[in-house]
C-alpha cells in the first residue's frame, strides 16, 4: 500500500499540469452541484422580500375601521382600534398608523370628508402652515384653486348642492372652516398608505346615465375638529404596514397572507366594531405568484446548473484520458511483468481517484464561496445564504459521475491490447459497435427532443426536455464536428499529395493520423455551445424585461392624473409648450381590444420605445402613421368672432354651429349667426373653459342649433378669431374636410382651403342637409398601429360600436400600457368631433428624466401624482425569481468558456512532446520553419474553428427552440409583451468575431511555443 502511496505522488507530481487541470475541473463541477441548489433558495427567498417591499404598501397592508357604538374620546378611540387591531394581527407588521375620517358631507358643489392624524402634517408638502386650532384645514392645492378658496381666509362649506346629490348627503356641521394651507399628493407610500386618497375625484357623467359628484381631496383638520362635528360623525382608520425582515421565512408570509384573508371578517370590541377594509389588500394573491415564481425559477436554474456540470465533466474525462494515456508505458510495462488484471484496475484508477479525493473538498467549498458571493452581490442585503441538502445530494452525485468518467477513461487503455500500447501514437480507429450505437442513440434523442420542442407552441415551466435539449444539441454537435474533421482531414489528406502546398498536407494529415488533435472538439463544441446558449437566454430574457417596462411606464416617468383627458393634454402643452419633457397618454378599456392613446407628435421625443416592439421600424415612424392629416385649432379667450362670406341660397337663415369638444360627456357648443347673404362678421361668447383651450373640433353650416335645410350655392369661411385677433392655424393646415361620420345629410359638393379661407360648394340636390365639417382631416377609419394579438374580428367589431374604428397600419409587439392587445391611436383621432367620457380614460403623463423643476411643481401643483417610472419597474423585474436565476446563465457561458480554455491549454501542454517530434522530423528533412508553423497553425485553427462553428450553431439552435417554449418572466396579465425567440445576428457575429481572435491567438502561439522546441535533439532524446 505504501508503495502504491509513492507511485501515485510520483505520478501526480510528475504530471501536475494535467493533475491540477483535473483538480480545477472536478472542484468546479462540484462546486456548481453545490451552488445549484443554494442560489435557487437563496433567489426565491430574495424575490419574496424584494416583491413584498417593492409591492404598494396599501396592496399588502391591513386597513380596518373602528366605527364607535359608544362616547369615547378621540385618543381613547385610537388606542382602542390600535390595540384590538394588533390582537387580530399574525404574521410580521409593522407599527399602526391612525386616522380619523369624518363622515361624507354634501358640501363645497360635491362630497366632501374631514381627515385627522396625531401628526396633521406628516408626510405632506405644505404650503402656507399646518392646522393647530379647531376648525383650521389644509387642502389639496388643485381644489383650492377650483373652489376659489384663498389662504389665510374662511371658506363656507355649505354651498349650492348640485341636484343629482340632494338628500344623498347630509349638510356638513360646520358652516365654514379656515383655510391655512395647501397640501400636494403625497409621491410616496411611506406615510401616507394609500396616496391615491389624497386626490380629487372630478364630477363625471356615464354612458349608462350614471353620475359621479365632484369629490375634494379630504380636507386635514385637527383632531379637535374631527371631535367636534359630534358623536357618531366620525370612525378611525387603522393602516398597518407589512414588515419585510431579510429573513423573512415561508412561514411568516403564509401568517400575514392568512390575516390579510381574514379582512373581511367583523370583529366586535368593547365600544365599537371593527370592520376591515378588504378591497385593497392582495397579499394572497402576492403570496400565491411568489410561489409559482419560486418554483419555476428554481427549474430555470437547472439548465444552467446541469450544463455546466456535464461540460465540466466532459473536459474532465478528456484531462482524464490524456493523464490514462501517458501513463500507457508505465500499464504496458506493469502487463509485462505478470500483474494481474484486478491489480492493474487498481494502479490505474488509483491517480485519479485520489484527483477526485482532493477535488472533492475543494469544489464544496467552491461552491459554499459561489453561493456567498452571489448572495452577497446580487440579493437583498443581509439575506441569510441557506444550504440545502440538496446541494449535498447534488454534490455526491456529481461525484459519482466522476468516478465513472475516472472508470472509462482508464478502461479505455487497460483494455487496449499491449500493442496499441507499445505503438507510441494512437492513431484513429474504426469506432467500436457500442461507441456507434451510443452516438446513434444521442442523435435520435437529440432530433426527438427538438422536434418535439419546435412542435410544442406554448410557452410554459421549464421541464426535462428544456434541461437536456442545449447539452444533448452540443453534445452531437461535437460529435458532428469531430467526425466532419477527421474525415474532411483524411479526403484532403489524399487529395493533397498531388497538392502544392506543404503546409495543408501536413496539418490535415496530422489531424487526420493523430487521435488526440481531434479529442478536443467535443469538450470544446460542448463548451461553446453551452456559453451562446447561456449568453442567448441571459440577454433574450433581459431585452425581454425592458420590454414589458416600457409597457408598464412608457415614460421614465409616469404620472396619474386626476383631470380629464382633455384637462391633462391642454396642461402638458401649457407647460411644456415645445414638447420636450411631458406628454399625455392614456389607456382605454374596449372588449376585444383595448385603446392606447398618445399625443402622437411628441411620442418620438418623449416616450420609451423598445426597438423589439416593432422591429424594422423606428417610433418615428410609428408615430407618423397615425398622425392625423392636419393639427386641430385650439381656441383661448372669451369671445368667438366668425366672418362669412354667405352666397347661398337657403330656406332658413344661415346659422354656423361651432363645436368645442366635451368636458364630462357633455358636448360644448356655440352657435353664431344668423349670417345674413353677403360677407359679415358675427361674435358669440365661448364657454369658461376656453379661458385656457379649447379644441376647434368642428364648425356646422345649416339651420339654427345645426339642423338642416335646403342650401344651393357657396358660402367661404374667411376668418375665424378670438377676441379680436385672427387665429393662427384655424384654417391652414387644420386638415378641413367633410364630417365622416355625420348621421345627416350633407350639403357639401366641394371643399377647398388652399386661399387661407375655407371654401365651400353647397349643394342638397331638393333636399334640406347641413355642412358638417370637421378639423384635423379625421377619417371614418382612424390609423391605429396593432398589437400582434388583436384579432381581425376585434378591427371589425369596432365599426358602429360608439367608439371609433380603425385602418391598421403595421403591427407591433407592445404597445404603451395595453401591450400586444390593444391599439395605438393619435388623441386627435380618438377625441375629435365625438362625445368623450372622462370615465373611459385611465389618463397618464409621460415625462423624460431631468425634466425641469418648474414642469415637476406644475404636475404636483395640478393634483397629478408619480405613478411608477421606467426604472423602478425595471428594477422590480430584474429583482424578480426568474432574472435573478438567469443571472446563473451569465455565469455559466463565462465559466464554461473559462473551462474550454483551461482544458484546451493543458491538452495542448499534454501533446506538446509528440507535437515537437513530428515538427522535428519536418525540419530534419529540410521544412523550412515557416511552413511547419504554418501547418501546426492551421491544424489548431482547423479544428478549434470547427468546434467554435459547430459550438455557436448548436447554442443558437438550442437557444431559438428553448425560448419558444420556455417560461422566462412572470406573465402577469394579457398587456404583457411575449418573449421573441429570436436569434440576434450582431450577437453572432460578435461571438464569432470573439472565436476567430481567441483561437487564432491560440493557433499561433502554440505553432510558435511547438516550433520553437523542435531542433534535431528532440529526435535524439526520443531515441534514447
Amino acid at each position: 500500500m505504501t508503495q502504491l502511496l509513492a507511485t501515485v505522488l510520483r505520478g501526480l507530481r510528475a504530471r501536475a499540469l494535467l493533475s491540477v487541470g483535473s483538480i480545477v475541473l472536478t472542484a468546479l463541477a462540484v462546486g456548481s452541484a453545490v451552488l445549484g441548489p443554494i442560489f435557487s433558495e437563496a433567489v426565491t427567498n430574495s424575490y419574496v422580500v424584494t416583491r413584498l417591499r417593492e409591492a404598494p404598501a396599501a396592496s399588502t397592508g391591513l386597513v380596518r375601521v373602528l366605527e364607535l357604538k359608544s362616547q369615547l374620546d378621540p385618543q381613547a378611540a385610537r388606542d382602542l382600534a390600535v390595540e384590538e387591531s394588533a390582537a387580530l394581527d399574525g404574521g410580521p407588521w409593522g407599527e399602526s398608523t391612525t386616522t380619523l375620517v369624518s363622515a361624507q358631507y354634501s358640501a363645497l358643489r360635491g362630497v366632501t370628508r374631514f381627515w385627522a392624524r396625531e401628526h396633521v402634517c406628516g408626510g405632506l408638502e405644505v404650503t402656507g402652515r399646518c392646522p393647530s386650532a379647531p376648525g383650521e384645514v389644509l387642502m389639496l392645492n388643485t381644489d383650492a384653486e377650483k373652489t376659489g378658496a384663498v389662504v389665510g381666509e374662511p371658506l363656507e362649506l355649505p354651498i349650492f348642492e348640485p341636484p343629482e346629490i340632494e338628500g344623498r348627503y347630509p349638510r356638513p356641521p360646520l358652516d365654514e372652516v379656515l383655510v391655512v394651507g395647501t397640501y400636494t399628493t403625497p409621491q410616496s407610500d411611506d406615510v401616507w398608505a394609500q396616496p391615491t386618497l389624497l386626490t380629487t375625484t372630478n364630477e363625471q357623467s356615464s354612458l349608462k346615465g350614471g353620475y359621479t359628484p365632484y369629490q375634494p381631496a379630504p380636507l386635514i383638520t385637527t383632531t379637535d375638529t374631527v371631535a367636534s362635528l359630534g358623536p357618531g360623525e366620525w370612525t378611525v382608520r387603522v393602516d398597518t404596514p407589512l414588515a419585510v425582515p431579510a429573513d423573512l421565512t415561508r412561514d411568516d408570509l403564509d401568517a400575514a397572507a392568512a390575516t390579510a384573508a381574514r379582512l373581511d371578517q367583523t370583529t366586535e370590541v368593547a365600544g365599537g366594531v371593527l370592520v376591515g377594509v378588504p378591497d385593497v389588500n392582495n397579499l394572497g394573491a402576492v403570496r400565491d405568484e411568489v410561489r409559482e415564481q419560486q418554483a419555476t425559477a428554481r427549474a430555470s436554474i437547472a439548465p444552467a446548473v446541469l450544463s455546466l456540470v456535464l461540460v465540466a465533466l466532459a473536459l474532465l474525462m478528456r484531462l482524464l484520458m490524456a493523464a490514462s494515456e501517458i501513463r500507457v508505458p508505465e500499464l504496458a510495462l506493469a502487463s509485462l511483468r505478470g500483474v494481474s488484471s484486478r491489480k492493474l484496475w487498481v494502479l490505474g484508477l488509483s491517480e485519479p481517484l485520489v484527483v477526485l479525493a482532493v477535488s472533492a473538498p475543494i469544489g464544496a467549498a467552491l461552491g459554499l464561496g459561489m453561493g456567498y458571493s452571489l448572495t452577497r452581490a446580487w440579493l437583498v442585503e443581509d439575506l441569510p445564504v441557506p444550504v440545502p441538502w440538496v446541494s449535498w445530494a447534488a454534490a455526491g452525485l456529481v461525484m459519482l459521475a466522476a468516478v465513472a468518467v475516472a472508470c472509462v477513461a482508464v478502461g479505455l487503455v487497460v483494455r487496449d491490447t499491449l500493442a496499441s500500447q507499445l505503438s507510441g501514437v494512437r492513431r484513429p480507429q474504426s469506432s467500436r459497435r457500442w461507441s456507434v450505437v451510443a452516438q446513434l442513440a444521442l442523435v435520435a434523442l437529440a432530433l426527438a427532443v427538438l422536434v418535439s420542442k419546435l412542435a410544442s407552441g406554448t410557452a410554459g415551466d421549464p421541464d426535462a426536455t428544456d434541461l437536456v435539449l442545449p447539452v444533448l444539441l452540443a453534445i452531437v454537435a461535437g460529435l458532428a464536428a469531430t467526425r466532419a474533421t477527421a474525415w474532411l482531414a483524411t479526403w484532403w489528406t489524399r487529395r493533397g499529395q498531388h497538392s502544392r502546398s506543404l503546409g495543408s498536407f501536413v496539418s490535415t494529415r496530422a489531424i487526420s493520423r493523430r487521435q488526440e488533435g481531434t479529442l478536443v472538439i467535443l469538450p470544446v463544441t460542448a463548451a461553446i455551445a453551452v456559453a451562446v446558449f447561456g449568453a442567448g437566454v441571459y440577454d433574450s430574457a433581459a431585452t425581454w424585461r425592458a420590454s414589458v417596462a416600457a409597457t408598464a411606464s412608457p415614460g421614465e416617468v409616469t404620472w396619474t392624473s386626476p383631470l380629464s383627458l382633455r384637462d391633462t393634454r391642454d396642461l402638458t402643452r401649457r407647460i411644456d409648450p415645445d414638447g420636450e419633457w411631458v406628454m399625455t397618454a392614456a389607456e382605454v378599456q374596449n372588449p376585444g381590444a383595448n385603446f392606447s392613446v398618445v399625443d402622437a407628435d411628441r411620442l418620438a421625443s418623449i416616450a420609451v420605445w423598445p426597438p423589439t416592439w416593432t422591429p424594422g421600424r423606428t417610433v418615428e415612424e410609428v408615430a407618423a402613421s397615425i398622425e392625423t392629416a392636419g393639427a386641430v385649432p385650439s381656441l383661448v379667450g372669451r369671445r368667438l368672432s366668425l366672418t362669412i362670406d354667405n352666397r347661398a341660397m337657403t330656406s332658413s337663415p344661415l346659422a354656423v354651429e361651432v363645436r368645442l369638444g366635451s368636458v364630462g360627456g357633455t358636448p360644448e357648443r356655440v352657435y353664431v349667426g344668423p349670417f345674413p347673404r353677403g360677407e359679415h362678421t358675427l361674435s358669440e361668447r365661448l364657454p369658461r373653459t376656453c379661458a385656457t383651450a379649447c379644441p376647434l373640433e368642428g364648425i356646422t353650416l345649416g339651420g339654427g342649433a345645426g339642423t338642416t335645410m335646403e342650401m344651393d350655392g357657396t358660402a367661404r369661411v374667411v376668418e375665424v378669431a378670438v377676441d379680436g385677433t385672427p387665429v393662427e392655424g384655424a384654417i391652414e393646415g387644420a386638415g378641413w374636410v367633410a364630417a365622416p361620420d355625420s348621421q345627416a345629410p350633407s350639403s357639401v359638393a366641394g371643399l377647398s382651403t388652399e386661399d387661407g379661407t375655407i371654401d365651400l360648394q353647397l349643394d342638397t340636390d331638393g333636399g334640406v342637409g347641413m355642412a358638417r365639417l370637421t378639423s384635423g382631416g379625421i377619417t371614418l377609419k382612424r390609423p391605429a398601429v396593432r398589437g400582434v394579438d388583436v384579432s381581425d374580428e376585434a378591427i371589425e367589431g369596432l365599426d358602429g360600436s360608439g367608439v371609433i374604428g380603425v385602418e391598421p397600419r403595421g403591427t407591433a409587439e407592445g404597445l404603451p400600457f395595453v401591450g400586444p392587445t390593444g391599439l395605438l391611436v393619435d388623441f386627435a383621432s380618438f377625441v375629435n368631433d365625438r362625445p368623450v367620457y372622462d370615465n373611459l380614460f385611465q389618463t397618464r403623463v409621460l415625462m423624460r428624466d431631468g425634466a425641469p423643476a418648474e414642469v415637476r411643481d406644475a404636475l404636483e401643483e395640478s393634483g397629478l401624482t408619480v405613478e411608477t417610472t421606467l426604472a423602478a419597474e425595471q428594477r422590480v423585474l430584474d429583482q424578480s425569481a426568474y432574472a435573478l436565476a438567469l443571472r446563473l446563465y451569465a455565469v455559466v457561458a463565462a465559466l464554461v468558456l473559462l473551462m474550454a480554455l483551461a482544458g484546451l491549454f493543458v491538452s495542448t501542454a499534454v501533446q506538446l512532446p509528440a507535437r515537437r517530434r513530428d515538427a522535428a522530423a519536418l525540419r530534419v528533412v529540410g521544412v523550412p520553419r515557416g511552413a511547419v508553423m504554418s501547418a501546426v497553425a492551421r491544424e489548431f485553427l482547423v479544428v478549434l474553428g470547427g468546434a467554435a462553428v459547430a459550438g455557436i450553431l448548436a447554442g443558437s439552435l438550442a437557444q431559438y427552440v428553448v425560448l419558444r417554449t420556455i417560461t422566462l418572466g412572470y406573465v402577469e396579465d394579457l398587456s404583457t409583451p411575449r418573449l421573441v425567440a429570436e436569434i440576434s445576428p450582431l450577437r453572432l457575429v460578435v461571438l464569432a468575431a470573439i472565436a476567430a481572435v481567441v483561437l487564432g491567438i491560440a493557433a499561433f502561439v502554440s505553432a510558435s511555443i511547438t516550433v520553437r522546441g523542435a531542433r534535431g535533439s528532440t529526435l535524439r532524446e526520443s531515441a534514447r
